[in-house]
């Protein structure tokens, strides 16, 4: 009984410590998800056992008087105290992974299978890639107009020809002076035509939403405004446009409908990036 006991308090200790570093690898490298993790978690519990076995031992021996022996209690107790503190670190790396899988799934099932994410664009706010990897793959894949709706782009379908991805672009400018960017979504003009058509804007990169759009499948144009800085919106068909209104804080977008016919000579030429350039 004295050889066993004195064997369990020496193994455990090593296999404590071995499982915390162990753990605090895989969650600080990211190597969850590849099989490490299960077999931690299984000698982490061969070990956590192991543990308080030695924890029973050293109390019964130190309640006998036995002080030396107690020693015993004290390193299986911080053997365990390293198993618990690796058993934390394991449970943060096993849901990064969690978390990783279910981005990847999300982004297989949004944009299809094999889909790899552009790198991070300088100067192009993060929540402005993830509305712009949607749009990547929906012109990539030319998706109808019924199923346009969400993005508030209907009419974007009309816009694909036989190049989507070259035909199609964005710009990020500043419409309102709150020295936020919005995000403009249209087609790349041709030599032949006056301006680009738009199909939607989105504003605020903190949470973007469209606050222009065709989900009835309606086309705009941008015409500079009456002053200086500003824009409009030309509704195409329907003889009016949205005159921007100037913002007087961040994260507003406010806009007011303007009646009358408008110049298709001042339909402003915007500056796209086709999103053949964005991946």
């Amino acid at each position: 009984m004295k050889i066993l006991f004195w064997i369990l308090a020496i193994v455990s200790i090593p296999v404590a410590l071995f499982v915390s570093v162990v753990c605090y690898m895989s969650y600080g490298l990211g190597l969850t998800g590849t099989g490490i993790g299960e077999v931690v978690c299984m000698v982490g519990m061969l070990a956590a056992v192991v543990c308080v076995v030695c924890m029973v031992l050293g109390i019964h021996r130190l309640r006998k008087g036995s002080g030396k022996k107690a020693i015993v209690f004290v390193l299986a107790s911080l053997a365990y105290c390293g198993i618990i503190i690796g058993g934390i670190f394991l449970d943060d790396a096993v849901d990064t992974a969690q978390l990783k899988k279910s981005i990847a799934e999300r982004n297989a099932q949004l944009y299809g299978e094999g889909w790899d994410a552009p790198p991070a664009i300088e100067g192009i706010p993060a929540l402005y890639q993830e509305v712009l990897n949607k749009y990547y793959a929906v012109i990539r894949d030319q998706w109808p107009a019924e199923r346009l709706m969400d993005l508030g782009a209907v009419s974007m379908a009309g816009y694909y020809g036989d190049a989507p991805l070259d035909n199609i672009g964005f710009v990020l400018m500043d419409l309102n002076g709150d020295t936020l960017d919005e995000l403009v979504i249209g087609a790349v003009a041709q030599a032949e035509q006056q301006g680009n058509a738009v199909f939607c804007i989105y504003s605020d990169p903190q949470n973007p939403s469209y606050v222009i759009n065709g989900v009835e499948g309606k086309l705009y144009y941008l015409h500079p405004g009456e002053v200086d800085g500003t824009y409009e919106a030309e509704i195409v068909g329907q003889h009016s446009a949205w005159v921007i209104e100037t913002a007087e804080r961040e994260n507003t977008f406010d806009f007011n409908l303007k009646e009358g016919a408008m110049d298709p000579a001042r339909r402003m030429t915007l500056d796209l990036i086709p999103f053949s350039s964005y991946k």
